[in-house]
């Protein structure tokens, strides 16, 4: 437990200052690329923690198209802040381009490469990298810039917030398992609290937002939809992930912070709501001009 919250500490602080600078600055000025590159910089990492885990880390030929997607994607959310529809079309057709390629390696490597592991390291890379590039996008916020510096810490407190509560929820009410043989100590009762209090959180984070700031209106219709699907999606995605290690033996996907594994461990529900915010944001803004 010490060792844990000593990581805690010391990751909070060294990327503070990066979420305080996180602001678009405009192209010219280096500032408008730091909170990007902690993003890309984590991507990657999750990236790689997900190739080993499939032991295809060593295998050049399907893993650098994936650390160069890891590493260009969120830098080019903030580069085409303002430019959001073309971003998503590159976004697309970089899919397909990787799609035929990736089949290309099957054939050309035919008998070498394990096609299930290709597939499910396509499937679960372009869900880490999208999902990291979706905190970039949620940030930028080009419709209401006042806003992004609300938006993108949603997904970690939404994410954060079920954890703690179905953790604690299932502890004193948890009779029911929910998937033991993915994850035997969540329960019904653990997953509904988790529900629950990230609905409540949601608006409590909007009354916080206009109380201390006043620069936005909070839109509860959204934030208690958005509240209620995030809650969730994370849990699916934490227990996605926990799936993909049980099947392949692992406790952790890395090492990389002491006492908690790796940086996907720690990511891993964090994400999984990253880009559903930015859906709901887009056709029910969570936050309005005042």
């Amino acid at each position: 437990m010490k060792v844990r919250v000593i990581t805690s500490i010391v990751a909070i602080i060294g990327i503070f200052p990066f979420f305080w600078l996180s602001d678009p600055v405009g192209l010219g000025n280096p500032l408008h690329y730091v909170f990007p590159l902690l993003i890309a910089a984590i991507a990657f990492v999750c990236t790689y923690e997900l190739l080993h885990c499939l032991a295809l880390d060593k295998n050049y030929f399907v893993a650098v198209p994936l650390y160069l997607a890891a590493l260009c994607f969120p830098m080019l959310a903030r580069v085409m802040y303002d430019q959001i529809d073309n971003y998503i079309r590159i976004a697309i057709l970089s899919v397909l381009v990787l799609i035929i390629y990736l089949f290309a390696v099957i054939v050309f490597r035919f008998g070498k490469e394990d096609s299930g592991r290709i597939a499910l390291v396509f499937m679960t890379s372009l869900y880490v990298i999208g999902s990291f590039s979706a905190i970039v996008v949620l940030r930028n916020s080009a419709v209401l810039p006042a806003a992004g510096r609300y938006l993108f810490l949603m997904p970690f407190i939404f994410s954060w917030t079920t954890d703690s509560f179905a953790y604690f929820t299932g502890r004193l009410f948890g009779k029911h398992k929910l998937i033991p043989q993915v994850s035997p100590k969540k329960t019904v009762e653990g997953a509904i609290g988790g529900i629950a209090f990230c609905v409540a959180t949601a608006c409590l984070y909007g009354l916080i937002v206009k109380a201390a700031f006043g620069d936005v209106a909070p839109n509860y219709i959204a934030l208690i939809i958005g509240g209620l699907l995030a809650s969730v999606v994370s849990q699916i995605g934490d227990l996605v992930m926990s799936a993909i290690k049980r099947q392949y033996g692992i406790k952790d996907f890395g090492i990389f912070l002491p006492g908690h594994g790796g940086l996907l461990d720690r990511f891993d529900s964090s994400i999984a709501v990253t880009v559903l915010l930015v859906l709901i944001n887009t056709y029910i803004p969570f936050f309005t001009a005042v």
